[in-house]
């Protein structure tokens, strides 16, 4: 009887809110800890009127909020904004599962979700990351290190099924927040490699570091100085006292512990990994330390990804330096005794506290198990690009408890017997699956256009000629890069004819052309590139 009437004390006080039209509801009976709990799969449904829906997909690339009603449980929020979240579910023609983001406050000020700003849903086709995410995020939390909560959610959208999301909690103002009880003190967020992003010291412009880092709050508008200094004391400070430097500007424990993880789970696309971004970096007024706080960890558990991504042999679990751009960080830790044996240590007890096989094994399973269900009905097929050969969700789990077995066995040889640095790695050419590059295959893209540019976007279009491509790649020519193209925009899926550069100087020019991307038994294949198409910035108030 008392619990009957606790619950309906709950319903009436809901009711209660919605009729008054409060901003948080139902915050003094549930927490954000029931939305992100573990063992449970939520339920949240989206009401989006026919024409707002169409405007979204309208404006792709480009992501648009729209107006929403959100209902979770017997909370309900009117106005809420609504985007598609991700690069590749920002592609007007993808056919794969679409993530959203969920902006709370977006229509309606102040408005929040039980403390929370925003909701991300990931769409978990691209990488695994429906089992990736919440094992590395779960580890990271067990060792104290800030990071994002997340569970399993079934999204519905004017009650259509869209299967099963991975709900991740967003690193932002109410994240910040919770971990370190307080919004003050600078949040920055690198989404795509810039000049500092590796922690290489760019020199004092901050109109440089403003390319690679984005500022999430007002404090990190008026912070770059600040943020100038711990890139410069990372990549030139004091080397003969370099730990007590690093502990000065970094809570250097939470960074040792996250190389650490992001090795054994083979989290690749992190600074500590091969590519420099899919980082936030945060300072705490109250201790003036900025904590390292990774994100997008879609893209574990998976050897040779993309078919040449050596993930195991090509990094040493004892000396944690892969490939990819110089990291001044990784390397000025591994040639300072202290810190690599203070590494090492930390390895060591990670390894064997959350990677041996027979544990994590379980962890998927359970994983699985609360999910299968509804990955049966889910209307889009599994996907997982890292490894193509995966072809479903028990071929994933497979893969994935092949690597960890494989992980851990070296990963322990190695830290038992170091040996001597060794030489970066080189794959055998035979198995060697290159990175795409343009070639000499026909039907590659034409017509390449500039169609918009603003302040810090450029938006190109291109007509599509190829039937079975992998996907395409724009590529960019500017100062940084010499005047040389590189590989900047990929645009996985078929029949891609736009994309958008969000990474954009206002006073910049660049060249950009585009090539198609084909998958073949030797690994991936270019077309012939586009013709050159330039970018220059308009030119200034009164001026020709």
């Amino acid at each position: 009887m008392a619990a009957n009437l606790s619950q309906f004390t709950r319903n009436l006080l809901c009711i209660g809110f919605f009729s008054s039209g409060l901003s948080t509801v139902c915050a003094t009976e549930l927490t954000s800890d029931d939305f992100y709990e573990r063992e449970q799969v939520q339920e949240i449904r989206l009401t989006i009127s026919g024409l707002n829906l169409k405007k979204m997909k309208e404006a792709l690339p480009e992501r648009k909020y729209v107006p929403a009603t959100f209902h979770w449980r017997n909370i309900r929020l009117e106005n809420v904004g609504v985007r598609y979240k991700g690069n590749s579910s920002s592609q007007p023609r993808q056919s794969h599962k679409r993530g959203y983001l969920i902006k709370v406050s977006e229509f309606k000020k102040g408005t929040r979700f039980l403390n929370l700003r925003r909701i991300a849903l990931d769409n978990g086709v691209q990488f695994g990351s429906l089992f990736s995410e919440p094992i590395v995020t779960d580890i990271l939390r067990d060792l104290n290190v800030p990071s994002s909560r997340c569970n399993y959610a079934k999204l519905f959208i004017n009650d259509d099924y869209q299967g099963v999301y991975g709900n991740v909690e967003r690193i932002d103002e109410s994240f910040i927040e919770r971990h370190f009880g307080s919004r003050r003190g600078p949040l920055f967020k690198v989404h795509m490699p810039g000049p500092g992003s590796n922690f290489s010291y760019a020199g004092d412009d901050p109109t440089q570091y403003k390319k690679g880092f984005e500022t999430k709050n007002k404090a990190a508008e008026e912070s770059f100085d600040e943020l100038i200094d711990l890139i410069r004391e990372i990549d030139k400070g004091d080397k003969s006292n370099y730990e007590q430097t690093l502990n000065k500007y970094l809570v250097l424990e939470h960074f040792l512990k996250t190389t650490a993880v992001m090795l054994f789970a083979g989290c690749f696309d992190q600074l500590t990994g091969w590519n420099p971004h899919n980082y936030y970096l945060y300072r705490n007024p109250k201790t003036d330390r900025w904590s390292y706080i990774p994100w997008d960890l879609d893209v574990g558990f998976t050897d040779h990804a993309f078919g040449r991504m050596p993930v195991i042999d090509g990094w040493h679990a004892a000396w944690p330096i892969p490939g990819g751009p110089p990291k001044p960080i990784l390397e000025n830790i591994v040639t300072n005794p202290n810190l690599l044996k203070k590494y090492r240590e930390t390895a060591s007890f990670i390894l064997e506290k959350y990677f041996k096989p027979d544990q994590l094994h379980s962890k998927i399973d359970k994983l699985y198990a609360l999910i299968k269900k509804d990955l049966v009905k889910d209307p889009y097929p599994a996907k997982r690009i890292t490894n193509p050969r995966d072809a479903g969700y028990d071929d994933i789990i497979l893969s994935f408890k092949k690597f960890i077995d494989r992980r851990y066995q070296l990963a322990r040889q190695q830290l038992d017997n170091p040996g001597p640095r060794p030489k970066p790695y080189k794959q055998n050419p035979t198995r060697q699956h290159q990175r795409p590059e343009p070639g000499d295959l026909p039907n590659g893209p034409t017509d390449v256009v500039i169609i918009s540019r603003t302040r810090n976007s450029i938006k190109l279009e291109w007509k599509d000629n190829a039937d079975n491509e992998a996907g395409h790649i724009v590529q960019r020519a500017d100062i940084e890069s010499a005047g040389k193209f590189r590989n900047h925009i990929p645009c996985p899926g078929r029949s891609e004819t736009n994309a958008i550069d969000v990474h954009v100087g206002p006073g910049e020019t660049y060249r950009y052309r585009v090539y198609s991307v084909f998958s073949t038994p030797n690994g991936y294949a270019g077309s012939k590139p586009s013709k050159v198409v330039v970018s220059a910035p308009p030119p200034k108030s009164g001026k020709k």
